[in-house]
This record gives structure tokens, sequence and C-alpha cells, in this order.
């Protein structure tokens, strides 16, 4: 998914560069004609923010990469500055005219949904994976933090997986050591026993159809394919977190 930065922050972001950058270069000179300058307090300053800056030419972009914007030469005290500087001047401007791009340029209305917005159990199990490119393993890793998750809340560790959820969301009433994971709400009313039939059948689906083939493949799923399967699993995670446990104790 492609991320995104608040626009307001990153004009600031990079007119601290532009300005910065520029003076570098006119530093020393009554006139600037030098695509590079001497190292020194001034370059400090820009290498300071390098990285930051370089993300937000990356996002506002939508580049792949951006390379370093305070280039060393060679084996002297110099350091060119001037590519880096006509980048930043470029994500300036598609700040400055992107909504009057998009005003005459017409293209998907679709809503978009960020990732980190999904459940926080799964999105943040999956973050790190999902930041290295390695999608398919972020999906499992959120279903196996999922899984792990109904284990803790029944404490049925005997299981996992659908069998787990065949268990905990059964429409069967609890026994003792077989506690069940309950849609709150009147037994008689229609959607209440809508959504108890349906969690039992859907978190059965989301272990059979989602983790295992995670688990198991050995070819990459995309980022779109991946992103709509943590989608899935972050539903469920919200389900969850508005069941009852029932649980029945064992008499004495």
């Amino acid at each position: 998914m492609a991320q995104r930065v608040d626009p307001e922050w990153a004009k600031q972001v990079l007119e601290w560069w532009v300005k910065n950058a520029d003076a570098a270069l006119r530093e020393g000179r009554s006139r600037r004609e030098y695509e590079f300058c001497s190292s020194g307090h001034a370059t400090d300053k820009l290498l300071a923010r390098e990285l930051q800056t370089r993300r937000v030419i990356k996002v506002v972009l939508n580049l792949a990469k951006v390379d370093a914007l305070v280039r060393p030469l060679g084996q002297h005290n110099f350091v060119e500055l001037q590519t880096g500087l006509d980048l930043a001047r470029r994500a300036l401007g598609h700040l400055a005219t992107a909504a009057e791009t998009a005003q005459y340029i017409s293209g998907s209305s679709a809503p978009t949904m960020a990732a980190d917005s999904l459940h926080p159990l799964v999105w943040d199990s999956a973050a790190r994976l999902w930041g290295d490119d390695h999608h398919g393993a972020a999906v499992q890793r959120a279903a196996t933090f999922l899984n792990a998750h109904v284990q803790d809340l029944t404490g049925r560790r005997d299981l996992s997986d659908s069998a787990l959820m065949a268990q905990v969301f059964s429409l069967s009433p609890a026994e003792p050591g077989k506690p069940r994971l309950r849609w709150p709400g009147e037994d008689a009313d229609l959607t209440v026993r809508a959504m108890r039939s349906g969690m039992l059948q859907f978190s059965q689906g989301c272990f059979m159809a989602i983790r295992n083939p995670a688990t198991h493949r050995t070819n990459e799923v995309t980022a779109q394919e991946a992103l709509e399967q943590l989608a899935v699993l972050s539903t469920l995670a919200r389900w969850v977190d508005q069941c009852e446990l029932i649980e029945i104790s064992i008499g004495l």
C-alpha cells in the first residue's frame, strides 16, 4: 500500500531543505554557480535531516528509491547537493499543484484504507514483515497472533486454527473446560443468532483459507491480495473483541 504524508508537514520539511541546501552552496561566494560545496557546519545540518527529507521526497513523488541528497565527491572534502535540491523542489512543486491537477484530471474516487487502521493485533504483528515486502509472511504472522489471542482468551491451548474456532464459537452450550465466545444479545434475536452462526463459519474459513495457505505457500502474494486478507483477519479480531466469554466452572 502506498504511504501517505501530511502535506503541510512535508512542505515544511522540503522548504527547510531547499533553503539550507541553497545557503550551503552559496556560502563563501557572492553568487552560486556550483553544484557542490565544502563539507562543514552547513552540510552537517543537512545530514542531520537527510534521511527524513529523503523519505518525504519518496512518498510525495511516489518513487521506489531516493538516493542520498548529500553526496561526497571522491577524496576531496566536497559534497554535491544540486541533485537533492532539484528533487526537493520537484516535490514542493507537486505538493503545490496536486489539488489543482486532481481537479482537472479525473481518477478513481474509490475510498482507500490505511493498513495501520486495521485492528492493532493484526497490523502490529504484520507491520515489520510488511515493511520488508514479505506480504505473505505478514498475513501468516497476523493469523498466528490472532489464533494465540483466542487461545489466551479461552484457555484452549490444546487446539489451534480452525479446530479452535469450531470449539470456541460453537453454538452448543459451554461445558467445563470448553468455554465459548458468544456474540452478545438475546438468544431469540434473529440478528444475534445470525451473527453467532456466521462467526462460527467465518472464523473457520479465515484459518482454513487464509492462515493455512499462508503457512505452506512457496510463492509470494501480491500486496493487494495480502492487504485484503489482513482486512478479513481484522474483521474477525474486532468481532472477537465484542464477544462475551461464557465459562462453566467444574463443580467440587
